[in-house]
């Protein structure tokens, strides 16, 4: 049978123009979302007034529209909202981008109503939206500087009647048009309503909070926009959130050149951290702190931290900064705080995250020596940890990757998870690829008496068994 021509623009367009128009209409006939592009690129070669007119149709079309879209509506609803944003930022600015600008207008203010009738657990609705903001901002930067004190009570009533948190996207995205007189204007105000907010009368007045600390927040893009450190400082303290927000604060004063600042905002002992270390499991605040003190020349002090994080977590990104900065000359010091660190791997209180440094840093005889000595401390059901592990340990250390698949198997088929079968039928297939360069005798059970360990245990799980009769065991 000769092959299909593959589809391509070309291919197409050899066809004619007849006979793409007749496969279009019938397809058009049960597809509404093709009907509507092809009606849209109709009434663009009408002229932009047109065109426009029908954008705008839609948009309040959909604006209005109260019913709820379930997941399997939504899709369709994206990819017309999308092509409608793109319709917008494209042709019809080219043929008239202050009519474009008016209409993305239109349809950014819609989306609090869209939003709200959406499920839209992965953004992909707030997505199209963020993306007509920057395309709204691209357009209106383009246009002649107009009164950016007006541009900017337009911004501020959009913010006021948001109700999906895009209030920060539009402020980014309107900068360059704002200039810096309409971004002063939006500063202003925002710090007028600050000084009449409400302050909360308990702590658990969150509404009132929320709402401070919602114009802080705003008051914060602004000082970044401006490239302002203490205007920054000044919003995150007006809305009370110093312990929360300190390492935006200390990122700021590092960029501004001032790091013995930012070490004092990172001392702060009311800074709310994720356990009662100094610095937290934040990788985050330690590179910060690395960072300032490497800036104020207090180099020792800086490889103290890297040490530190990487004996709590195991850092191999931090031990190699460590150790490139060990002296040239020292070689055998360098040597003997690698042999150090890889101990403290092996001895580390969660074996996991030993043996997932160990495959990073590529040491795998340490790898395998960490299975065989610790492997009833592998939970098996950190599959993201032990499945890569076993995949590279197999060319060398065979062994050492049969017990890792075996204990994942095992975990899953203990626990009864029927989801996570077909993983563990593959595992037990991996075991069964490597049985053959398995060493006899073996210093593990060979695999013959594992597999028959788990049909006497594990007989009754016939979803299991039934995955690995399909894959030809």
């Amino acid at each position: 049978m000769a092959r299909a021509k593959t589809i391509t623009p070309e291919a197409l367009a050899a066809l004619g123009a007849e006979a793409l128009a007749e496969v279009l209409v019938a397809h058009a006939a049960t597809d509404p979302a093709l009907r509507k592009k092809l009606g849209m690129l109709l009434a663009g070669t009408e002229g932009p007034g047109k065109l426009a007119a029908e954008i705008e149709k839609r948009i309040k079309t959909i604006g209005r529209s109260r019913s709820f879209v379930d997941w399997e509506k939504r899709k369709p609803l994206v990819h017309e909202l999308d092509h409608l944003r793109a319709t917008i930022a494209t042709r019809l600015a080219k043929q008239d981008a202050a009519r474009a600008i008016a209409l993305l207008w239109d349809f950014i203010f819609i989306a609090d109503a869209v939003m709200q009738r959406v499920g839209d657990g992965i953004g992909e609705v707030e997505a199209v939206f963020d993306a007509a903001m920057a395309d709204l901002g691209r357009l209106s930067a383009a246009e002649p500087r107009g009164d950016g004190k007006a541009l900017a009570r337009r911004v501020l009533a959009y913010c006021e009647g948001d109700g999906f948190g895009a209030t920060d996207a539009l402020i980014r995205h309107m900068s360059d048009a704002l200039g810096v007189a309409g971004r002063a204007e939006i500063r202003d105000a925002t710090e007028a309503a600050l000084k009449t907010a409400p302050r909360p009368e308990g702590p658990h007045d969150w509404h009132a909070d929320a709402k401070r600390r919602h114009l802080a927040f705003r008051l914060a893009l602004l000082a970044d926009l401006e490239k302002d450190a203490d205007a920054f400082i000044a919003a995150i303290r007006a809305g009370g959130m110093e312990s929360t927000h300190a390492l935006e604060v200390a990122e700021r004063l590092i960029a501004a050149n001032r790091p013995a600042e930012a070490l004092d905002w990172l001392d702060e002992p009311h800074r709310r951290v994720e356990d009662d270390d100094e610095y937290g499991d934040d990788v985050a605040a330690t590179d910060l702190r690395i960072a300032a003190l490497e800036a104020l020349g207090r180099k020792d002090e800086a490889q103290a931290v890297r040490w530190r994080h990487f004996e709590r977590f195991l850092s191999a990104g931090h031990l190699r900064a460590y150790l490139k900065r060990l002296p040239d000359f020292e070689d055998f010091e360098d040597f003997e705080a690698e042999q150090k660190a890889l101990d403290i791997a092996a001895a580390h209180k969660q074996a996991a995250r030993g043996l997932a440094f160990f495959i990073e840093w590529r040491a795998l005889d340490r790898a395998d020596r960490l299975v065989r000595e610790r492997l009833t401390a592998l939970d098996g059901r950190l599959y993201e940890v032990l499945r890569p592990a076993a995949e590279a340990l197999e060319e060398k250390f065979p062994e050492a990757a049969s017990l890792l698949y075996r204990r994942l198997i095992e975990s899953v088929l203990e626990r009864g998870s029927s989801k996570q079968y077909q993983y563990a039928a593959r595992d037990l297939l991996s075991c069964v690829r490597l049985a053959p360069h398995l060493p006899v005798p073996g210093s593990i059970e060979s695999h013959a008496a594992f597999v028959a360990r788990l049909q006497k245990v594990h007989g009754r799980k016939y979803g299991f068994w039934g995955l690995i009769e399909q894959k030809g065991f």
